[in-house]
């Protein structure tokens, strides 16, 4: 299905009207300007062997439109700089975000009065934690806040409102958590560059 023009120009808008107008510091833009280039490397991979759609989504229903011809799909994203959602395809009802072992260290701090741990995997929405040299059930019980640092490859940390928090194993921790907009898509952004070198199309 071929989007008309004022199609476009409403998701455009839309598009346009979710972003942030603050103009992008250097080291923003060029992380923008690579996400761009990996959303492009992605869709090039997996556009002969997948169906794309648009989808629309609210508290009670989700609508999805069609679309074969990919050329509308790279107008919208020629104006939209944001890392995709990667989803497991699973044949369970609650799809659960793509999970990576992250190519270089990713720590997370729990606590002012903790070193920051590595993350083993890493997902948009969670990800499995060494807590190697201590126990993992001690540093659960000793948690007392909910806020934790997330160190990228960034030195600034992200935020994470950490939900859930349970022992996988003697020295590892799962942990559930969300993030505010801004931080959510540097971590998007780092999980898609993450997917683009696992899967090979750097």
């Amino acid at each position: 299905m071929k989007l008309t023009k004022e199609e476009l120009q409403f998701i455009n808008r839309t598009l346009a009207g979710n972003r942030v107008a603050d103009s992008l510091l250097p080291e923003a833009r060029d992380q923008k300007q690579q996400t761009h280039s990996e959303i492009k490397k992605l869709l090039a991979s997996i556009s002969n062997s997948s169906q794309f759609s648009l989808v629309a989504k609210n508290a009670n229903e989700q609508v999805e439109f069609p679309l074969s011809d990919l050329s509308a799909l790279m107008e919208i994203l020629d104006n939209n700089l944001e890392a995709p959602n990667i989803v497991e395809a699973a044949n369970s009802s609650a799809p659960r975000s793509w999970r990576t072992c992250p190519s270089t260290p990713v720590r997370f701090r729990l606590s002012p009065q903790m070193m920051p741990f590595n993350m083993v995997s890493i997902s948009q929405s969670g990800g499995l934690i060494n807590t190697f040299p201590y126990q993992a059930n001690a540093i659960q019980i000793n948690l007392i806040s909910r806020i934790a640092k997330l160190y990228l490859a960034d030195p600034i940390p992200l935020f994470a409102n950490v939900h859930s928090i349970k022992v996988a194993s003697p020295l590892e921790l799962a942990v559930s958590f969300a993030m505010n907009k801004t931080d959510n898509e540097k971590l998007k952004a780092f999980i898609l560059h993450n997917y683009i070198q696992r899967k090979g199309l750097d």
